[in-house]
């Protein structure tokens, strides 16, 4: 299990239409960080996540039900992630997601605890 805290939330990082959240670690750039969550990680190592986890921000829990070829890779390289609120179609899928349900965007603010891999 590791955990995250929101630090910032982009003016354009949560759109009820796009049922996506984009997440980075500090390291963002101001540009990015107009369209993502900014998260700090507790733990210097940051470990896998796999289909069956669970994340959970603050206490509303998802199940991790697809994850994206690179999706660890930016996770651990960068604290980057989407976070996708629906199935995808193979031709659709984000190579960086994870894909989670239920299919609802839970309510994120600066100071939601982000933990990953709830077992």
């Amino acid at each position: 299990m590791m955990q995250s805290i929101v630090k910032s939330i982009g003016a354009e990082a949560i759109n009820k239409e796009e049922p996506l959240l984009i997440l980075f670690d500090t390291s963002a750039t101001e540009a990015l960080k107009k369209h993502a969550i900014i998260q700090e990680f507790e733990e210097q190592e940051i470990k896998e996540v796999k289909v069956g986890d669970m994340i959970r921000f603050d206490e509303q829990e998802y199940r991790v039900i697809q994850v994206g070829p690179v999706a660890n890779q930016h996770l651990k390289a960068m604290g980057h992630v989407s976070i996708v609120f629906k199935n995808s179609e193979e031709e659709d899928q984000l190579a960086n997601a994870l894909y989670v349900e239920p299919f609802v965007l839970p309510v994120v603010k600066q100071g939601t605890i982000i933990t990953y891999g709830v077992e």
